[in-house]
């Protein structure tokens, strides 16, 4: 039953999978668009967020100055009873033929209005895109400096640390980045077996790059923020129930525990500001809850 399916099977089928291994392409474009693919967190392309906003200021500038030439017409039409008409029916009357500059102004802006809109919310689909942590960007533009494979005039574009955009999604709390820094410090031995495999290391021969399990680095986490959680429930309760102390000295407890919570959550997690107040908020309410009943408990019968 706990034998790997893979064994059980007769034939060869396996044999056909293919592994990309970086070094098996030409270094250049090949071997960087497979460097770029090979990871979750890899997949770094510029954004060129100030080359969009200056493509929404002149489109803006543009509108701005038809939205002002439509006004004038409109005031210029509301002087005069033989041409008021313009501003209180369509643009379109005996087939345009009395309104034939308005008609071609209307056009020209909903021309415009397309351009910025679809430019604007591009660029703002974007800006939602996750930026890659500062060690993403790092290990890029290392191997990008080291293999060399666009030439030292085309590789410019590394050096836009903050107009980069990772297309995965993926976590990266401080304890995911002192994670991946522990794996660098020690390379081999133990944590390299544990935290890699065959797989992840068959992608490249160059022992610059490493390549670690981010499933096997995501389930070490899991568990290490369960055990901490636990803990730091735990640790206070054992406190109040094993030694006698004060209500001051339980509710002193509770606040270092709470604080202490509170910074764990903001470093182990990627929780929003509201979700650490709840998070805290829950885990006092829990501890007081507790020392209530333990001074109820201590109540003369």
């Amino acid at each position: 039953m706990f034998k790997d399916k893979r064994k059980r099977i007769p034939d060869d089928r396996d044999r056909n999978l293919k592994y990309l291994k970086l070094e098996d392409l030409p270094n250049g474009y090949p071997r960087a668009s497979a460097y770029l693919n090979s990871d979750v967190g890899t997949t770094l392309f510029r954004r060129f967020g100030t080359l969009h906003s200056r493509a929404l200021l002149y489109k803006q500038h543009e509108l701005t100055e038809l939205e002002a030439k439509l006004e004038k017409m409109d005031r210029d039409d509301a002087e005069t009873v033989e041409t008021s008409w313009r501003n209180s029916r369509s643009i379109n009357r005996r087939d345009g033929e009395d309104n034939e500059d308005k008609k071609a102004l209307i056009e020209e802006i909903v021309t415009k209005l397309e351009e910025y809109d679809d430019l604007l919310l591009r660029d703002a689909g974007l800006r939602k895109l996750t930026r890659p942590s500062k060690r993403s960007h790092r290990n890029f533009m290392d191997w990008v400096w080291t293999e060399n494979p666009f030439g030292r005039v085309d590789q410019q574009f590394i050096f836009h640390q903050n107009d980069f955009v990772v297309l995965d999604e993926y976590d990266e709390s401080w304890l995911d980045v002192f994670m991946h820094r522990l794996m660098y410090y020690f390379n081999r031995g133990f944590l390299r077996k544990v935290f890699s495999n065959a797989e992840d290391q068959g992608k490249t021969s160059d022992e610059q790059v490493r390549y670690y399990s981010e499933d096997r680095l995501g389930v070490f986490i899991k568990i290490f923020v369960a055990f901490t959680s636990s803990a730091l429930l735990l640790i206070p309760i054992y406190l109040f129930l094993t030694c006698t102390i004060s209500t001051k000295v339980m509710a002193s407890i509770t606040l270092v525990f709470a604080l202490i919570f509170a910074t764990a959550v903001t470093l182990c997690t990627n929780a929003r500001r509201q979700d650490v107040f709840a998070a805290t908020a829950a885990y006092c309410a829990v501890l007081v809850v507790f020392i209530g009943n333990i001074q109820q408990s201590q109540l003369p019968k």
